[in-house]
């Protein structure tokens, strides 16, 4: 399969679809604002079900049954397929080449990597690997140019800094057993 080209939250969908077959109204409630994912980066219900259009359309997840809803018609339950569930796993692995892309890209892949129960090590240190080609970039041009172009190169490593600061603490914790609470 080609590498594919999807929109943050038709990636997202998709992850959650090759998790476990699932209807458009339960991916909704994990996108909301304030849910699991929805907390980190929200997609609205109608942004999901436009995904999920789209994720059919191009014969990544395809309908496998219907569940009666509490009020309201069926809901159309849809599967990642085979190909689709091998893609979504290889997006979760990567890291997001762009340092504005942390913020949303990166935190997603490690929520729905959580969710998985799996090691976000692995993506940790290949990001670790791509900051590092951000900060010498950036440490190359940081004493060029004006005033202002200096202070945007310090900005931005400023950002590749704290960037490197989260996958720390995402790395620490991680490695720290489960605690039980209750």
């Amino acid at each position: 399969m080609e590498k594919l080209d999807l929109p943050l939250a038709e990636w997202i969908v998709l992850a959650l679809m090759a998790e476990r077959p699932s209807h458009g109204f339960a991916i909704a409630a994990l996108t909301a604002e304030g849910a699991e994912i929805g907390e980190f980066w929200y997609i609205s219900r109608p942004m999901v079900y436009r995904s999920i259009t789209r994720l059919v359309e191009r014969g990544l997840i395809t309908p496998v049954g219907a569940e009666e809803g509490n009020r309201g018609p069926q809901r159309m339950i849809y599967a990642a397929t085979r190909s689709a569930k091998a893609a979504a796993s290889r997006w979760l692995s990567e890291p997001v080449v762009q340092l504005f892309d942390v913020r949303a890209e990166l935190t997603s892949k490690l929520l729905l990597l959580q969710r998985r129960g799996s090691s976000p090590t692995r993506l940790v240190e290949r990001q670790r690997v791509v900051m590092d080609e951000i900060e010498e970039s950036l440490g190359a041009k940081e004493h060029t140019g004006d005033y202002l172009t200096r202070a945007i190169y310090a900005w931005r490593l400023e950002h590749v800094r704290a960037a490197r600061r989260f996958l720390d603490a995402v790395d620490v914790e991680a490695a720290q057993p489960a605690v039980k609470s209750g």
